[in-house]
């Protein structure tokens, strides 16, 4: 600092009092820094073309970038009167100082900030400039105040003080900041604190930051590359590019500028392709010195895949059928309302040495690359046909194509269930994955009475020569989800859903075994193998951590971390535990499930519960972030019951088989049994105060639990299924869902399932106060799943409200649009489960049309 700060030490970081039926928050910490001069300008002694002169309205008005608010900042404590006083010798210059703290709302709340000073001042609120003071008085004693109104949802906001001290005056610059209320409620739901200190998880921590989203790793495993995503306040988003060198952990690149690179199949250069003067060009970058080398120009539309020799290029190109302009349709099938369903696309071969375009396959139906051998000979790919006879709908066929001859051989005809993953190091064996039922039921578990769940992905290995298939996961509870044989040590490595993590097993062939290799995450989110290296890469995150990257050595597991961009964050936040809680239920089942704490948790309070779960064929997942962040639930002083009921993947065959032919049976009876066993565990929760929520599948199972039981006090539904016969035929996917989820059940020969588990048809029955919420373009549930049973229970006078989000599908991705979205279920929790309606009032105020 370039100044000296009196330091006034108090105990209190904060002081609350009363006057007048006002209560008062004093502000008695925060950084400082400045001082920043500033000149006058030459002829100041003259008027503008507006006639006005220079003085301290337009000195304040001076712009200086937010950086410089928070420069080389210093803590200051304020003196007994409640005043910030800087030591400050007079000068030539007019001279600018900023106090900052920083106001995080654990609750919705509206307050006024006060700010006293003689001095003339800017009030900024998240950098924005709000109001100021432009008067000047000559003594602290005289200093005047000015007020703004603020409107806080449960976060953090930075607060600015730029206070102008004019040249040559000998006052010492002096600030007092304090909130006003009328309740002493509102005060407790406020934290004034600095950067330097603790405080509570907000959804400004959820939706903003750095957050690694892929990586990958180079073929001879010296270099990794890392994309992540960057959200800026108000939503400003951009991708960084950083390269690490993996033997020192390094970073040798950082780009903001993704031109698209990625790994050739060889050691380790990149490409990337750009349009040039000839069109499309395909560019290779040497990592080493970033040097660049132009291989091929006037490259067809599409992506391609290379051949492991880089020799050739294998092309997905698209032919686009037709469009009809007069805006008449003619439906063909259930699945030509998406767009672009009547494209076909085609594999072509690219020679990179004499730039000839060959097309491999040719016809009507579409072409798809699954495998390129390994000695570059032949190529696996796969043809489907639509089947509507019977489930899943559609008939596969896949052939192996021998590119000296054009040979085809074909591997099976117009199967239902299962795909090529990719070729075995030696070129005779494949790897494969499916549900159950693929390859005629040779992976589906003998616990398994019924229908499996298809959703449950199998592997299985097929020997090209003797054209047998074998199951290999069998006895192997978790569902795969990504695959890849390494030829360094011949083995398959899988990523795994496994309960509610996600996890890594390497598969040893020759011992046919599994063995679960420890990552430092519970979910790993992205995963790469070197080709010629027993090294990997990884990202992953936690239940209460962020994703992080890290490096793997696969020959002895061991882990070194990459980049962990959230620490700073995360060091400021404070946290409640998170334990695991398990019941019985009377099925017999162990049902999993975990417990989020609010961070001052006392046990002998009485706390609001929410309950959430999904139900559907996933677990939820032990992820930091996402759409539904319990952490921050939690930190507004909810208790958060997270449970995976039957029927999801991670738990073996006969488990998630308990989702076919359910749609909520048996599913409801065990969150139902959960919730009433984890109260009786827990005499802290208010069984007065319980509210649900979940999503999708989740959100069917909100409305259906209402029909079944009254222990709940609110609920959310989002982009729920109120009627399983209209989102069977109406959702792009609902009939392609079912063929898992109601295996050979239909509308006209299972009306118990179709109807009698439907809520709409139940409706009647609800007791709890339901909110239901839906982007109005969703794809996946359309959004007349809430608005039928909106209806329905507005005409039986039932407490509902809808709310639906303009211009989205399934997911709520606007920056804006999310944060409505998400305030909306906190206050709807805190108007039914924390007696607090002024949030939704102030989202919703009541309306006479």
């Amino acid at each position: 600092m370039r100044y000296s700060i009196l330091f006034l030490f108090v105990f209190s970081y904060f002081t609350s009092f009363a006057q007048d039926s006002v209560k008062y928050l004093a502000v008695q910490s925060c950084m400082v820094s400045g001082p920043v001069f500033l000149q006058k300008p030459v002829l100041s002694d003259t008027v503008n073309i507006f006639g006005n002169q220079y003085d301290v309205k337009q000195i304040l008005k001076t712009k200086i970038s937010p950086d410089a608010f928070r420069g080389d900042a210093v803590a200051m404590y304020a003196d007994s009167s409640g005043y910030f006083s800087i030591r400050h010798s007079p000068t030539d210059f007019s001279t600018f100082y900023f106090f900052n703290f920083d106001i995080t709302a654990s609750a919705f709340a509206k307050a006024k900030l006060k700010v006293t000073s003689p001095q003339a001042f800017e009030l900024y609120v998240d950098d924005e400039r709000v109001t100021d003071k432009s008067s000047i008085q000559k003594s602290i004693e005289k200093a005047a105040s000015t007020e703004w109104s603020l409107t806080l949802e449960p976060r953090k906001y930075r607060i600015t003080v730029k206070c102008l001290l004019s040249a040559n005056d000998s006052l010492q610059p002096a600030v007092k900041m304090a909130l006003e209320t009328t309740q002493s409620s509102i005060l407790a739901k406020l934290k004034i604190s600095t950067a330097q200190d603790k405080r509570p998880f907000t959804l400004n921590d959820v939706l903003e930051g750095e957050r690694p989203s892929n990586i990958s790793v180079s073929a001879d495993g010296k270099f990794a590359m890392l994309r992540s995503s960057v959200v800026l306040p108000k939503g400003r988003r951009s991708t960084i590019v950083k390269i690490f060198n993996l033997a020192t952990g390094k970073i040798i690149l950082t780009s903001s500028e993704d031109k698209g690179w990625r790994w050739m199949p060889k050691g380790n250069r990149m490409y990337y392709t750009s349009t040039g003067a000839q069109g499309r060009r395909l560019t290779i970058v040497d990592v080493t010195n970033m040097q660049e080398s132009i291989v091929a120009e006037s490259l067809p539309d599409g992506g391609f895949n290379w051949s492991p020799d880089e020799r050739f290029l294998i092309f997905n190109i698209t032919d686009r059928a037709p469009e009809n302009k007069d805006g008449v349709n003619q439906i063909l099938s259930p699945q030509g309302r998406q767009a672009g369903w009547r494209n076909r696309s085609f594999l072509h071969r690219y020679d990179l040495q004499t730039g000839v375009l060959q097309p491999l396959v040719f016809g009507y139906r579409s072409a798809h690359l699954s495998a390129i051998s390994p000695d570059t000979k032949s190529i696996i790919f796969s043809t489907s046909k639509e089947n509507y006879s019977e489930r899943p709908f559609s008939l596969h066929t896949i052939c192996m194509l021998r590119l000296t001859d054009m040979k085809v051989d074909t591997l099976w005809h117009d199967i239902k269930f299962g795909n090529v993953v990719c070729f075995s190091p030696d070129g005779k064996q494949l790897l494969l994955t499916g549900g159950p039922e693929s390859f005629d039921n040779i992976g589906k578990c003998e616990k398994v009475e019924g229908i499996p769940n298809s959703y449950d992905t199998q592997a299985y290995i097929y020997d090209i020569a003797k054209r047998q298939v074998k199951p290999i996961t069998l006895k192997f509870n978790p569902s795969i989800d990504r695959s890849f044989w390494s030829k360094v040590d011949n083995n398959i490595y899988f990523l795994v859903t496994e309960e509610d993590y996600t996890n890594c097993y390497r598969y040893h062939t020759k011992k046919e075994t599994f063995e679960k290799i420890a990552f430092p995450a519970d979910v790993i989110q992205s995963f790469s193998i070197a080709e010629d290296a027993p090294f990997a890469v990884g990202i992953g995150q936690s239940v209460s951590y962020p994703s992080v990257a890290f490096k793997v050595d696969l020959r002895n597991d061991k882990f070194i971390p990459l980049d962990d961009p959230m620490k700073p964050i995360i060091d400021q936040l404070e946290l409640g535990r998170v334990k695991d809680w398990s019941f019985r239920s009377s099925f017999g089942d162990d049902i999993k499930g975990r417990v989020y704490f609010p961070y001052h948790f006392e046990k002998e309070k009485e706390y609001p519960l929410i309950v959430y779960y999904y139900g559907g064929t996933t677990p939820v997942s032990r992820t930091f972030d996402g759409r539904y962040p319990f952490h921050l639930y939690a930190s507004m002083g909810y208790v958060v019951y997270v449970l995976q009921p039957s029927g999801t993947t991670g738990f073996g065959q006969e488990f998630s088989a308990r989702h076919v032919n359910a749609w909520g049976e048996y599913t409801a009876d065990e969150i139902i049994e959960g919730v009433k066993q984890f109260c009786e565990e827990h005499p802290f929760i208010d069984r007065s105060k319980i509210g649900c929520i979940g999503a999708s599948y989740g959100g069917f199972m909100t409305m259906y639990l209402q029909t079944r039981t009254d222990i709940f006090s609110a609920a959310i539904s989002h982009a729920g299924i109120s009627d399983i016969t209209s989102y069977w035929g109406e959702g792009y996917w609902g009939y392609s869902y079912n063929a898992a989820a109601a295996a050979e059940s239909y509308p006209w020969n299972n009306t118990d399932l179709f109807v009698g588990q439907s809520p709409l048809f139940s409706a009647d029955k609800v007791k709890t106060p339901i909110l239901l919420l839906h982007g109005a373009v969703d794809t996946n549930v359309p959004v007349g799943e809430s608005i039928q049973m909106f209806t329905a229970l507005k005409i039986l006078g039932k407490p509902v409200e809808l709310i639906t989000v303009d211009g989205e599908d399934h997911h709520i991705t606007d920056y804006d649009k999310r944060i409505r979205w998400n305030n909306s279920i906190f206050a709807w929790f805190a108007k039914w489960l924390q007696n607090d309606d002024s949030w939704w009032n102030e989202l919703y105020p009541k309306k006479n049309y």
